[in-house]
């Protein structure tokens, strides 16, 4: 019997915040106590970006947003660490933060498909997310080439943003950013070769887990729970489609 692992290829923390004009007076002591964790960086009037290309991952940060971004998730940087003790309890020292408008954790996710075709996928989708009919069927039309399941829902206190569908590699580009002009590409024959890396077919998987109006005191407990939801969603999602 055939295993189809879930590959977490990307994983994006957010924060919104109250702004703070005195942002663009101090950003650059803030850089000066990222770099530590971010060695290179890129700093315009409105925000700056702190990299860690050895790891992959970023944080861009501006006077009402916070954004930490990685690319190959299952690499052994601690993702919860680098949020709460780098980026967040720095922001907090130069602009105390009291709560959050929005916090989210946004998983992109891949599962390979082997020897299948990108239609024969969206059939097996299709029969698993989709309720169909005659009526509809004769509308449209009872062939199906590519679809996307999306759907915003709400449970256990957390607000959620999910996506689901085939994705063939080349489409990969214009569903989801890997940096590449942040924190990972030198060239754009690298972005290529690491495309090229990808399955010529997957299940691919996107899950926004949020919550609005958050105290700054939770958000250690939020990352817990987001991060454990996202990955309960996926697995039981792919469980489910492929009748594991």
């Amino acid at each position: 019997m055939t295993e189809y692992k879930i590959e977490k290829k990307k994983i994006l923390f957010g924060a919104n915040i109250k702004p703070s004009i005195d942002f663009f007076s101090k950003q650059y002591e803030l850089l000066k106590m990222y770099k530590m964790d971010f060695p290179n960086w890129e700093v315009s009037i409105l925000n700056f970006t702190a990299q860690d290309r050895e790891n992959h991952c970023s944080a861009t940060v501006t006077h009402k947003n916070i954004i930490f971004e990685i690319d190959d998730a299952n690499t052994k940087v601690e993702f919860s660490r680098k949020i709460i003790n780098n980026i967040l309890s720095g922001y907090n020292e130069f602009f105390p933060i009291e709560s959050f408008i929005r916090v989210g954790l946004r998983f992109y996710i891949f599962i390979p498909m082997l020897e299948i075709e990108k239609e024969e996928l969206a059939d097996i989708i299709q029969s698993k997310l989709f309720i169909s009919s005659n009526e509809l069927t004769t509308i449209l039309s009872e062939k199906v080439t590519d679809l996307a399941y999306i759907r915003d829902y709400k449970k256990d206190d957390f607000l959620y943003h999910f996506k689901c569908g085939p994705m063939p590699k080349e489409q990969i580009p214009a569903w989801v950013d890997f940096g590449q002009n942040k924190h990972r590409f030198n060239t754009p024959k690298d972005f290529k070769e690491y495309l090229d890396s990808f399955p010529d077919i997957s299940i691919f998987i996107d899950i926004d887990c949020y919550k609005q109006d958050i105290p700054f005191t939770d958000i250690g407990s939020f990352l817990t729970k987001a991060m454990d939801n996202c990955i309960k969603t996926a697995t039981s999602t792919k469980k489910y489609i492929l009748g594991e």
